[in-house]
């Protein structure tokens, strides 16, 4: 009904409009006048809009960018000189230290075998340790990545070989008498980034003392770090900024890159900016790709503007928005609700936003029609999901109720049982009893499953055959062993005789139980199916240890053998 009177709609509107063309209109007439007085007007607006904005605002914006770009960039600056400072305090608590001072004076090879073991470098977090005099000549030095744990070569730190380097020493006047105490913030050190054959490397370098900073320095103690993702990705962490590095390759060396000092050097507006930090004698080390959070530049045409220029638009055309309102916003809202109905396969009742009788009579007939198919919808539903014979959930209902009985049960850590039950030697008693027989007894057994089991968070069903299932949500060890005996119990009570067991004169029933009563044990890749097949299992057992019996397992993880199992008669 709904798509005839739309059809009725718009082919009355398209034969208006052939209509319209075919006639001659010898003057203008005063509805295309307003239009086009509206149209001129409404151009003019937005002519004086977009160049407010291209003139003042954007720049304005791109300005107000720009900051926040420098102070990302002051913040990553700062970012970095804190971690040097972090590697500048423990550098400086083995260099300002007495030991340490001895240890140059002597070089006893006690205080290496004490002090400088692979511990040391795995617990200071540094892949390098070198002691040097005054001379520059290296006392001692060892390589040892402290992540992988072995040894690795720094041969650019022998500064008498390569004295580009020699600028990594800190320097300061000697005091003018070894009894002269150095203020703590002002013993010489020197922390930054050299280029490495083990690539790039954060160092830091403080002169040897005592410990009461007495005297002159008798060497300096050099410590350095490997520049690794882990460095990067905490930078990135602090500034919030979107942070890469590598080596700069010859091409890169020959552009003017600006070295990381927090300034932007007058760049153009720009998301993304290369920075090198450099060694201490100026040479570049690593470069720096930085993509900022406040990346995008300003559009002409933004949803801001847009939506401006649709607000003034409004004002001559305030009678096409009244129309727009009473009569084509309700059909086009209720169109669309309905094509949201046929692609979701949802329906539910449409709620006019306007009383107009047309429109509500439609609705009320539309709403007639879900009523319809939804109370079909239902009736199918039950029909799919629910045992022809037995009327009880059939096994499509229960493989739907213990998937979702899973995860929730996984989510909130509460505990799931799952009893396939199976009726004893039933093929015997319908080949003596026949087809009919069987039917009724599997009948009365649903009808007592049913009865037993009526918590709403439970369910029963024909698993398949003769072949029952019971899901138990949040069922404690105590409430699992209590309904198996109650189902032992009520299906031998039903007293059907069954001559043709080998197990009893009488239906029994065997059980194999699966309980999951604890899921922080239970991997989370653990699926429903595997949780069925514990169960199932079980079942196996309860037929192999004689039938007309229960045989329950924790269920832990599929894998784990050593699942505990308990048997109930």
């Amino acid at each position: 009904m709904l798509n005839a009177f739309f059809f009725y709609l718009f082919s009355n509107n398209e034969l208006n409009l052939k209509k319209e063309k075919t006639k001659k209109e010898p003057c203008m007439t005063l509805r295309k006048l307003a239009f086009l007085y509206a149209a001129l007007l409404m151009l003019l607006l937005a002519s004086v809009l977009i160049s407010y904005r291209y003139f003042v605002s954007i720049p304005n914006m791109v300005a107000t960018i720009d900051g926040f770009h420098q102070r990302e960039l002051v913040t990553l600056n700062s970012a970095l000189k804190k971690e040097i400072s972090f590697l500048n305090t423990m550098n400086y608590d083995y260099a300002v230290w007495d030991e340490s001072y001895q240890f140059v004076t002597d070089q006893s090879q006690a205080f290496i075998d004490e002090n400088l073991l692979n511990d040391t470098f795995v617990s200071l977090k540094i892949d390098g340790i070198f002691y040097y005099d005054l001379d520059y000549k290296q006392i001692w030095g060892r390589g040892f990545d402290y992540l992988n744990r072995e040894s690795i070569g720094f041969p650019e730190l022998n500064l008498q070989q390569n004295p580009s380097l020699k600028s990594i020493f800190p320097t300061s006047p000697k005091a003018p008498n070894k009894k002269t105490i150095t203020p703590l913030e002002k013993v010489p050190q020197n922390g930054g980034f050299i280029l490495t054959k083990q690539g790039p490397v954060m160092f830091s370098a403080t002169e040897v003392r005592h410990s009461d900073r007495s005297g002159d320095p008798v060497g300096v103690l050099v410590f350095v770090r490997k520049v690794r993702p882990g460095l990067i990705k905490s930078l990135q962490e602090i500034s919030q900024l979107n942070l890469s590095s590598h080596m700069l390759n010859k091409r890169q060396k020959q552009l003017t890159i600006p070295k990381l000092d927090g300034k932007l050097y007058g760049e153009t507006f720009t998301y993304k900016r290369q920075r090198i930090i450099e060694n201490p004698s100026g040479e570049p080390v690593i470069l720096l790709n930085i993509g900022h959070q406040h990346g995008a530049k300003p559009r002409l045409f933004d949803k801001t503007t847009l939506f401006t220029i649709a607000l003034l638009a409004l004002v001559p055309l305030s009678m096409l928005i009244f129309i727009n309102r009473f009569i084509v916003s309700p059909v086009t809202q209720s169109a669309q609700f309905i094509r949201k109905m046929v692609n979701t396969k949802y329906f539910h009742h449409l709620t006019p936003s306007i009383k107009i009788t047309e429109i509500k009579n439609l609705s009320d007939d539309f709403n007639q029609l879900i009523n319809t198919v939804n109370e079909q919808r239902i009736a199918l539903e039950e029909l799919v999901l629910t045992d022809g014979l037995t009327h009880i959930n059939n096994r499509r209902a229960f493989e739907q109720f213990i998937a979702n009985s899973w995860l929730r049960m996984q989510r909130n850590h509460q505990p799931v049982a799952l009893l396939m039950c199976d009726i004893d030697y039933f093929k015997p008693y319908n080949d003596n009893y026949g087809h009919q027989a069987g039917d009724n007894a599997l009948k009365e057994v649903a009808k007592a499953l049913s009865k037993r089991i009526n918590r709403s968070s439970d369910m029963v069903a024909r698993y398949g055959g003769e072949e029952f299932a019971l899901v138990l949500a949040d069922s404690s060890t105590q409430n699992c062993e209590f309904v198996i005996k109650i189902v032992l119990e009520t299906v031998r009570a039903l007293n059907i005789s069954h001559q043709h067991s080998k197990v009893s004169n009488r239906l029994t029933i065997s059980i194999g139980a699966a309980l999951s009563s604890d899921f922080s044990v239970v991997p989370l890749s653990t699926n429903h199916e595997q949780f069925i097949k514990a169960a199932d299992d079980a079942l196996y057992l309860a037929k192999e240890r004689g039938r007309n019996r229960a045989v329950k397992v924790n269920f832990i993880a599929p894998s784990n053998k050593s699942v505990f199992c308990q048997e109930m008669i």
